[in-house]
């Protein structure tokens, strides 16, 4: 790959429209990111696809109204 294909995190950040620190928190859950001469790198097909995951909406379940 070339070297202008790779995104820092603050990069990544903006590409996301995310925080540096949320980054950061992917890269050591190891979702996204890695380790090339010391330095945390991203490509953007990475973040890519990331971005198109299916997302768990979260929050309380639904109270079953069966009864």
């Amino acid at each position: 790959m070339d070297e202008d294909q790779y995104l820092n995190a603050v990069q990544a950040a903006e590409y996301l429209g995310v925080k540096r620190q949320r980054i950061y928190q992917l890269a050591d859950e190891g979702v996204i990111g890695r380790k090339i001469a010391g330095y945390l790198v991203f490509t953007r097909q990475e973040l890519d696809a990331y971005r198109n995951q299916p997302k768990d909406k979260g929050g309380r379940p639904k109270k079953d109204r069966a009864k």
